[in-house]
């Protein structure tokens, strides 16, 4: 019941980032035709997709409200803050491969460019730069390429405010806005 709630309310606060679907996990691996499906805005990340938290790392699914994740600041400094919401759809994703890595994610996650700011991931290009998470600093990594997975994938985000930070798989990432009411 505690990850059903917020899910539900993100899927009747949010219809932007594609199809409804259902508040609690699949068995078998969903199917959206590829002309229904919509961008998830403004990113999402897959299965298995680690979290840095104060106590360790965690699969992104594993991670509810009130949990707390690792934040970092716009001054590379890390800290802490809880999560409000966990938002889950179905989307398609890419691969953005660096020189120090390879991030899968959707086209519209933002990610922390070294450049300052925010871009989708799949906006990024070959030689872009982008910031990377190593050894409790930031790191900058320059992208290599950025290719499109087949298919569709359930897909997490956290809600930790607009302009919160968390670390995932490494990389520097913006977590999803609240819903404004």
């Amino acid at each position: 019941m505690r990850r059903t709630v917020p899910i539900l309310l993100a899927c009747l606060l949010l219809p932007a980032c594609g199809p409804t679907q259902p508040t609690t996990k699949p068995t078998t691996k969903p199917t959206i035709p590829e002309k229904l499906m919509e961008p998830c805005h403004p990113g999402c990340f897959p299965s298995g997709t680690l979290v840095v938290t104060p106590s360790g790392v965690r699969e992104i699914q594993t991670v509810g409200k009130g949990d707390t994740v690792t934040i970092v600041t716009a001054d590379g400094t890390a800290t802490s803050g809880p999560v409000e919401s966990v938002f889950e759809t179905c989307n398609k994703l890419l691969d953005l491969t660096t020189d120090a890595g390879t991030l899968r994610t959707t086209e519209t996650q933002p990610l922390c460019l070294v450049a300052g700011g925010f871009v989708e991931a799949g906006k990024l290009k070959a030689g872009d730069r982008i910031w990377k998470w190593a050894a409790g600093r930031r790191a900058a990594v320059t992208v290599k390429e950025v290719t499109p997975v087949a298919g569709t994938s359930p897909v997490f985000n956290l809600v930790v405010r607009t302009d919160r930070v968390f670390v995932t798989n490494g990389f520097l990432a913006r977590g999803k806005p609240a819903a404004t009411p």
